[in-house]
C-alpha cells in the first residue's frame, strides 16, 4: 500500500509539472501574442539583450551578422585594446542558439578568436551553402595602417578550414599599397567568394573588388587576376562598403567618393558589375553613380528590393548635425522619385555626433518596410536605435510612434549590424560598455 502511495505521489509530482509547463508556456505565447512590433523578444535571453566579453579587452564589438539556416546567429567583430591605439587586434566570432545562448558546438564555448597578426578586424560574414562560415576584413600594420585584405574560413564546428588556403587564412596585397575590406562580401551559386573593399592606386585610393575560388585562391577568370579597381574621378578617394549580388549574377556595391583630403566632402557612390567584373553599362550609362545629399554622405549598407530596386543606406554629415539617408534607385540606376519624391530620404538624429566608425546595417522585410540600425545619442552615451520605413520612404508610425525606437543596455551603445530572421524577428548587434570594457552586443525584436 505503502509503495501504491508513493507511486500515486510520483504520478500526481509528473502530471503537475506537465501542468505547470503547460500553463507558463500557455502564458509565453499569449505574451508574446499580445507584443507589440518592435518590443524586445523575451524569448532571447530571457529580456531580449544580451552582451558577450572575448578577452577582457577594452574593445570588443560586432560588425556584422548573419543567420544560418538552422536559425543560428552568427556575429563577428573584432577585439582589441584601446580604439584606435597601436595594440594588436584580432577577429572574433560568436555563435548564438536561437534563444539567446552561447552555442557549445562552435569551438568549445561559442567563442573563437583569430589572430592574423599585428592589427586584424573583421567587418563581414556569409554562410556558405555548407554550413561554413567566411568572414572578411583587414590585416594592418601597427597602428592601423598599410593594411591587407583578410579572410578567414571556418568549419561548421568553429576550427578553421584547412581547405581554405591551407589553414583557413588568406591575405591579399592589391598592388602593395594599403587595402582591406569594411565588409562587404557574398557568395555565389558556384561557391565562388566575391568581395568588396580599397585600394591605393599610387595617387588616390578606389573600389576593389575580388574574387576567390572556393580553395581561397584568387579566381582569374575574373578580371584575369581575381582583382580590379573603380574609380570615381581623379583626386577622389573611393571607399567600398557593402556589396549585394542580384539574382542575374551582377554585383552591385555601395559606398563614398570623397574630394579634397580626408573624410570630408563625400558622396553616396554605388556601382555595378557584370558576372565577369566589368562595369554594367546599363547601370547609370557607365556602371556607376553617384548622389549627392548636400553634406558629407557616406553609404555604408546596400539592400535589394523584390522589385530590383535598390535602396542604399548611410549617414549625413551637415554642419555639425548628424542624420540617416536612404536612397532608392531604378534597375537602371536612376534615382526612384516614388520614393519621398527624389529618391533621398533624410532622418536627423538629435544630440547624435556622427564619427567615421559608425558602420549602419540595413535590411528589407517581407512586407518591403526597410528596417536600419543605427546608433543615437553623444559620444560616449549612445544607445541602439532600429529605425523603420516604409516602401514610400517615409518614417513607419506604427513602430514606436514614430519609426524610430531607442534601446539602452545601460551603458555607451552602439548597433552596427541588423539581420532578419525566418520568423520575421530582428536582430540588431554592436557593442556596449555595460560591464566596463566594451563587449559583443546583440538585442533582438519582434517583427
Amino acid at each position: 500500500m505503502r509503495n501504491l502511495v508513493l507511486y500515486l505521489s510520483s504520478s500526481k509530482q509528473a502530471a503537475l509539472k506537465a501542468l505547470a509547463i503547460t500553463m507558463l508556456l500557455s502564458l509565453l505565447i499569449f505574451t508574446l501574442a499580445l507584443a507589440a512590433s518592435g518590443d524586445l523578444d523575451p524569448t532571447f535571453s530571457g529580456d531580449g539583450k544580451l552582451t558577450t566579453g572575448f578577452l577582457g579587452d577594452l574593445f570588443e564589438g560586432v560588425h556584422d551578422i548573419a543567420i544560418q539556416s538552422d536559425g543560428k546567429i552568427v556575429a563577428v567583430g573584432s577585439a582589441h585594446g584601446p580604439f584606435n591605439a597601436e595594440t594588436e587586434s584580432v577577429f572574433s566570432i560568436a555563435r548564438y542558439n536561437p534563444n539567446g545562448t552561447l552555442d557549445t558546438t562552435f569551438s568549445w564555448d561559442g567563442r573563437v578568436v583569430t589572430d592574423f597578426g599585428p592589427m586584424s578586424d573583421a567587418f563581414g560574414v556569409a554562410i556558405q551553402g555548407d554550413g561554413k562560415v567566411v568572414l572578411v576584413g583587414s590585416n594592418c600594420a601597427a597602428g592601423g595602417t598599410n593594411c591587407d585584405l583578410a579572410l578567414a574560413r571556418y568549419k561548421p564546428d568553429g576550427s578553421l578550414d584547412p581547405a581554405f588556403s591551407g589553414d583557413g587564412r588568406v591575405s591579399t596585397d592589391f598592388g602593395g599599397g594599403d587595402n582591406g575590406s569594411w565588409g562587404g562580401i557574398t557568395i555565389q551559386s558556384n561557391g565562388k567568394i566575391v568581395v568588396s573593399g580599397y585600394m591605393h592606386n599610387g595617387s588616390d585610393i578606389d573600389f576593389a573588388l575580388y574574387r576567390y575560388n572556393p580553395n581561397g585562391s584568387l579566381d582569374t577568370t575574373f578580371h584575369s587576376d581575381g582583382m580590379l579597381n573603380t574609380g570615381f574621378g581623379s583626386g577622389r578617394d573611393d571607399y567600398a562598403r557593402k556589396m549585394v549580388l542580384q539574382p542575374d549574377g551582377k554585383i552591385v556595391v555601395a559606398g563614398s567618393t570623397c574630394y579634397g583630403g580626408g573624410w570630408q566632402n563625400c558622396n553616396f557612390t554605388l556601382a555595378r558589375y557584370n558576372s565577369n567584373g566589368s562595369l554594367d553599362t546599363t547601370f547609370s550609362v557607365d556602371g556607376k553613380q553617384i548622389t549627392d545629399f548636400g553634406g558629407s554622405d557616406y553609404a555604408h549598407s546596400v539592400v535589394r528590393q523584390a522589385d530590383g530596386k535598390i535602396v542604399a543606406v548611410g549617414q549625413i554629415e551637415n554642419a555639425g548635425n548628424c542624420s540617416l539617408a536612404l536612397a532608392r534607385y531604378k534597375v537602371n540606376g536612376a534615382l526612384d522619385t516614388t520614393f519621398h519624391a527624389d529618391g533621398k530620404v533624410t532622418t536627423t538624429l538629435p544630440s547624435t555626433d556622427c564619427a567615421w566608425y559608425y558602420f549602419l546595417g540595413a535590411a528589407i522585410q517581407s512586407n518591403g518596410k526597410i528596417v536600419v540600425a543605427a546608433s543615437v545619442g553623444p559620444d560616449g552615451s549612445h544607445d541602439f536605435l532600429l529605425a523603420r520605413y516604409n516602401s514610400n520612404g517615409s518614417l513607419d508610425t506604427t513602430l514606436s510612434g514614430d519609426g524610430k525606437l531607442v534601446t539602452d543596455f545601460g551603458a555607451d551603445d552602439m548597433a552596427d549590424a541588423i539581420a532578419i530572421q525566418s520568423n520575421g524577428r530582428i536582430v540588431l548587434a554592436g557593442w556596449s560598455n555595460l560591464s566596463g570594457n566594451y563587449d559583443f552586443a546583440l538585442a533582438r525584436y519582434m517583427p
